[in-house]
């Protein structure tokens, strides 16, 4: 299978999601935004997944809006789709949700699981990156949770959609530190550069994600 993956910058790569592709040899199209490429027509997409990056879904810049058609056209088909930080907020908007200012939950803290589908523990700890929220889609099944924000991850249809990070390396962690340390500072949570960069990986978090994936490709088969 061809995996198409949206990257707006440089800073933020798809991590863990390239083990998941070679482990099940599959091949990879990744489109750097932020190089100028285009992005892919829904017909040629059967997996699609997009990162997360700084800007904000309610930006408005053409791309956004071309990414966001192109979001509904894969779902609407049938397809595979995973949304990853901005990439969940667009899917969330392209559905009739509302993109809003929440707290900034930036840096490694809880998430809360509302269903045992893709791994038996209530409870993980995951990078968090944001500073905006999705309201809940119409139609869709919420997924995850914490205490600042009550709408960290859905499912609609073929397509899920995570606020946060499962996808962190300790390698991508202190990419995003280095180039968005400014960001990390206005946290509710009582961070450090350090402390983030070298929180240790949940080794959990590669078999959610994997979880995740494994669900959506079978949607494609």
């Amino acid at each position: 299978m061809n995996i198409h993956i949206i990257q707006h910058v440089s800073f933020e790569n798809p991590g863990r999601i390239m083990d998941w592709i070679q482990e099940n040899n599959h091949t990879v199209e990744i489109i750097k935004v932020f190089n100028g490429e285009p992005f892919p027509k829904a017909e040629e997409v059967s997996f699609l997944i997009v990162l997360g990056g700084p800007m904000s879904a309610n930006d408005t810049e053409q791309w956004i809006q071309d990414e966001r058609h192109l979001i509904k056209e894969v779902v609407d088909s049938e397809k595979a789709m995973l949304g990853i930080c901005l990439g969940a907020q667009q899917l969330a908007k392209a559905y009739g949700s509302d993109i809003i200012s929440t707290p900034k939950e930036v840096g490694w803290d809880s998430v809360t699981s509302l269903t045992q589908i893709f791994h038996p523990s209530k409870e993980y700890t995951v990078l968090h990156w944001h500073g905006e929220g999705f309201t809940k889609p119409c139609h869709a099944t919420p997924l995850y949770s914490t205490e600042k924000w009550e709408n960290q991850g859905f499912r609609l249809f073929n397509a899920i959609g995570l606020q946060f990070h499962f996808e962190a390396t300790k390698e991508t962690v202190k990419e995003i530190v280095e180039a968005d340390s400014q960001f990390l500072s206005q946290s509710v949570f009582s961070v450090t550069r350090g402390e983030t960069i070298d929180f240790p990986e949940p080794d959990e978090n590669k078999d959610i994600l994997f979880s995740i994936l494994n669900t959506l490709e079978r949607e494609v088969k």
